[in-house]
């Protein structure tokens, strides 16, 4: 079997493609995808068995997922995705020789005759799987079908939009809006990779929604940078900041709960070298790794952060502690002082800013009135990539614009805030 199906891949692999005339090798194309449709139903076989054999099991993997991700090599999602595919669409022998019918029979139909791509098929499960129990009990065959149909017509893209139609038909006395249901199918996932980021998806439910929105209102506005430049930033972009801003807030009010006896504060390794010199990499207290000279700049936030410098053999040679943090006496003062953002043309008010250390705190600066000023997270976040750098002038808080933007660099400060 494997030879056979080495045999016709080689073939077209040597073939002359550029003496094919245009209808035989669209049509080769077309066939070509509708194999590649049909092997992914051959693949649902092979995980229905090794399922029914308890080769992860055999073999010491967690699930069924984690043994065709070893056996593969493929991503950790994508062997979800086929386990959860073939779940769907493939029959099931029983240890007693019983065949169970796919709980998807016209999906699995649709994949083996290669007419239907594993995306189509995961729309139709999907919006099936989406159904109240009730109305699926009634309807999710006849959705199924035409679903089905339609996929043999459209891509995925549109039949998602098709499927949406659907479903809407079906809610005609508000099933799926049921609270309930959202309830139910409430959800957040968040992805992180090697190096920190993440993505983020879920199911917000309305009143998620709402208060996230309405937080988002007021923290993702566009912000004025000097000389009234237009922020550049996406709306998308600007959400993200804004949702920065708000867990700054929140732990900053320090009314989480804390977790194994620790305030909720944000963890950074590295060594003591790397961190005076701000080359290497530090680690986070969720395992990712991030460039030194980046876990400076957020340890040099006005949230709970802790930083712990090791030894060359992994000894801790000093950390910091709260006591980097302005108090509330010194926050206030820097309200009364300050009145808002110092950066020149921000008009953020105090209740949505930080205290900032204009000399940073890991370069030895003091955590003093004297040396601190009001900054909102964005331009706390940005003012060094933009070439800006904050001292005290005349015993108030003044910015140095880059050379760029003035060659004397001359101290700018914010009209909007109070006068001295």
């Amino acid at each position: 079997m494997t030879t056979k199906l080495g045999d016709a891949a080689d073939s077209l692999l040597v073939a002359e493609l550029s003496s094919w005339d245009e209808s035989c090798l669209l049509d080769t194309w077309r066939e070509v995808e509708r194999l590649r449709n049909r092997l992914a139903a051959m693949e649902h076989r092979f995980v229905a068995e090794v399922e029914r054999r308890g080769l992860p099991f055999t073999y010491g993997a967690r699930n069924t997922a984690a043994f065709v991700r070893a056996l593969l090599r493929v991503h950790p999602r994508e062997a979800v995705a086929r386990v959860a595919a073939a779940a769907a669409a493939a029959p099931i022998t029983t240890l007693t020789g019983e065949t169970v019918p796919a709980p998807f029979p016209r999906v699995a139909a649709a994949q083996a005759a290669g007419t239907i791509s594993p995306r189509h098929a995961a729309v139709v499960v999907a919006t099936v799987e989406r159904l109240p129990d009730v109305v699926q009990v009634e309807h999710g065959a006849r959705v199924e079908a035409e679903l089905v149909g339609y996929a043999t017509q459209f891509d995925p893209h549109q039949l998602g939009t098709l499927a949406l139609r659907v479903t809407t038909l079906l809610d005609q006395d508000g099933a799926l809006a049921d609270v309930a249901y959202r309830e139910r199918h409430r959800d957040l996932t968040i992805r992180q990779r090697p190096d920190g980021s993440a993505s983020i998806s879920g199911e917000a439910t309305a009143e998620l929604a709402e208060r996230l929105l309405t937080v988002l209102d007021a923290l993702a506005a566009p912000k004025p940078a000097a000389d009234g430049v237009r922020d550049p930033r996406t709306a998308g972009q600007r959400r993200h900041d804004g949702l920065l801003d708000a867990l700054d807030l929140v732990q900053r009010a320090e009314l989480l709960p804390t977790v194994a006896g620790i305030s909720t504060t944000v963890l950074l390794t590295t060594t003591a070298a790397d961190w005076s010199s701000g080359d290497g990499v530090a680690t986070t207290g969720h395992g990712a790794i991030l460039p030194t000279r980046e876990a400076i700049r957020i340890a040099g936030g006005d949230t709970r952060t802790m930083t712990m410098q090791l030894d060359d053999q992994g000894a801790v040679v000093t950390h910091t502690d709260a006591r980097r943090l302005f108090t509330e006496t010194q926050r206030l003062a820097l309200i009364a002082r300050d009145g808002g953002c110092t950066f020149p043309g921000c008009d953020v008010p105090p209740a949505w800013t930080q205290a900032h250390h204009v000399v940073d705190h890991a370069n030895g600066g003091p955590t003093t009135i004297a040396n601190g000023a009001l900054v909102c997270g964005h331009h706390h976040r940005q003012h060094q990539r933009q070439g800006w750098r904050s001292v005290i002038s005349d015993g108030r808080p003044a910015w140095l614009p880059p050379p760029w933007l003035d060659p004397h660099r001359r101290p700018r400060s914010n009209p909007r805030t109070r006068p001295g």
